[in-house]
């Protein structure tokens, strides 16, 4: 028998720490755990991991509104909106770099036809190529093919520039319809080099562009003589392409960030 997570019960959570891949220097990881009672109302407690440790600490109100600040876009929206006429038609999932000169799209290309027969059952599906630009005069600076469609690669879903610029995550639709997640395609937009990453929900690049940090596809795990459905944190390291797992046990993260200390 199985219990969605919406019964309330208790979750165990635990953390592992290990000395590789460690949090990147300067930045913090918080994120919030939904704790289920065996009796009253589940809880949302939120969690900090502070470099160097892998050790997580339950955060207060203080420290949780403290990491949260965000940036605002300084982008015009004349530039905003060249962008958008720029790919109109034959485009979509427009992203923009972080200092916002460059944005970059997924498109049609006549030359590389879809596969045959339509193996995704929609009709806005393919698109072949990703194009990067350069925003103030719409000029594109490279075309590159998109993953072949495989085991890996179904079609583009989203798209996350690293903060340094160099570097595209790139997710493809993947997953059966009980725990959908993206495959995750690393690209070096420069050389046109395609790595795959692993699967999972939600990106997130670290500060500094060495680590990503995304919940792992839902699976369902034991918590006593039932099983729920759960997620997990996972860190990528960028250059090894290692994954390390943040949380075990049973746990569900629903909501997690990189933040400045």
């Amino acid at each position: 028998m199985t219990y969605n997570l919406s019964i309330a019960f208790s979750l165990a959570l635990l953390f592992t720490q290990t000395a590789t891949s460690q949090v990147v220097p300067g930045s913090n990881l918080a994120f919030a755990i939904r704790v289920y009672q065996r009796v009253g109302a589940s809880r949302i407690d939120w969690m900090g991991i502070a470099p160097p440790s892998r050790q997580a600490a339950k955060w207060g109100d203080a420290e949780k509104s403290q990491c949260a600040a965000t940036q605002h876009s300084r982008m015009s929206a004349e530039t905003s909106a060249l962008a958008q006429s720029s790919i109109a038609g034959n485009g979509k999932l427009l992203a923009w770099s972080a200092d916002e000169r460059l944005f970059a799209y997924v498109a049609r290309d006549a030359t590389i036809p879809p596969p045959k027969p339509n193996p995704w059952g929609c009709t806005d599906c393919f698109y072949s190529v990703l194009k990067v630009v350069r925003a103030n005069d719409t000029k594109v600076l490279s075309t590159i093919p998109l993953p072949e469609f495989g085991d890996r690669w179904n079609y583009a879903t989203s798209i996350t520039w690293s903060p340094d610029s160099k570097t595209l995550l790139v997710g493809g639709q993947a997953g059966p319809s009980d725990s959908r997640y993206e495959d995750y395609w690393l690209l070096d937009w420069t050389t046109k080099k395609w790595r795959y990453a692993g699967g999972g929900n939600a990106a997130k690049w670290s500060p500094d562009s060495s680590q990503i940090l995304w919940v792992a596809a839902r699976t369902l795990e034991p918590l006593g003589k039932i099983h729920v459905w759960v997620v997990h944190l996972v860190l990528l390291d960028v250059q090894s392409l290692k994954q390390n797992v943040l949380t075990s046990g049973t746990s569900y993260v629903s909501d997690f960030y990189w933040c400045s200390k």
